[in-house]
């Protein structure tokens, strides 16, 4: 029997519509949520300053002490506010991968099904979606291969691949991906204070700001998943009776 992918038009650009809207999204109603971030942190510097005031007593105080205090009140805010503008910049370019990846999971198991495919595990059972190229990329590289479709020697394969590793340091820290990743982007894990990979230091991403990416970045990988579903064919085919995933 013969299995077909077949992305006609309309939903090729169905599938390429999500990323426009990510980074629209995240610009236009995200991003701009912290644009007045050093004007809140300083407003609530001067009013913790204002509220020390009313017990401000010369024979007892020091107004150095007050600023100071009204100076950590302010930096508390804008430390803790930069740590949730970072962790939602991340957040959102990693769930653009996961999103990705569920998208081409979800159109090679339709498509094969719909060829009229029976996809059988190992033991020669019937397997529904939620068992299907549960090993991630590596399965769906190889699902894409018995359709003659080598993923890596895509245009922008390295770009996805370099987002792939990101969302895995940022899911998981340090670790395998992370080394991965340095190679690729040691710009990532440069420190603007120190000569020292800050994940290294405080071995977390999201806990503590480490990693250094840019709305450039972003960008870049929303045109490469875009470009994903925009260079594979119209029709890929494979013959078989049956089909063993894992």
């Amino acid at each position: 029997m013969q299995a077909q992918l077949y992305l006609f038009k309309q939903l090729r650009e169905r599938l390429k519509k999500p990323y426009d809207y990510y980074i629209d999204v995240y610009q236009k109603k995200i991003k701009v949520v912290f644009e007045t971030l050093e004007e809140e942190a300083n407003d609530i510097a001067q009013s913790h300053y204002e509220k020390l005031g009313q017990y401000f007593d010369p024979d007892r105080h020091d107004e150095a002490d007050f600023a100071d205090s009204a100076f950590e009140k302010g930096l508390e805010y804008y430390e803790a506010v930069s740590l949730v503008k970072y962790n939602n910049q991340l957040m959102w370019i990693s769930t653009m991968y996961q999103f990705w990846e569920q998208q081409v999971r979800k159109f090679l198991y339709d498509e094969i099904t719909h060829s009229g495919v029976t996809l059988l595990n190992e033991k020669g059972q019937e397997i529904d979606f939620k068992n299907y190229c549960t090993r991630g990329i590596k399965a769906i590289k190889e699902e894409f291969a018995d359709f003659g479709q080598d993923l890596e020697k895509m245009k922008r394969w390295s770009d996805i691949n370099e987002l792939r590793l990101l969302a895995n340091v940022i899911k998981h820290g340090d670790g395998g991906s992370a080394t991965e990743l340095e190679k690729l982007r040691p710009d990532f894990f440069l420190s603007e204070v120190t000569d020292n990979n800050l994940l290294k230091v405080h071995r977390t991403v999201l806990n503590e700001q480490v990693l250094n990416v840019s709305d450039s970045d972003f960008i870049k990988y929303k045109e490469a998943l875009q470009s994903f579903w925009e260079q594979l064919p119209e029709r890929l085919y494979c013959d078989f009776e049956e089909v063993e995933v894992e």
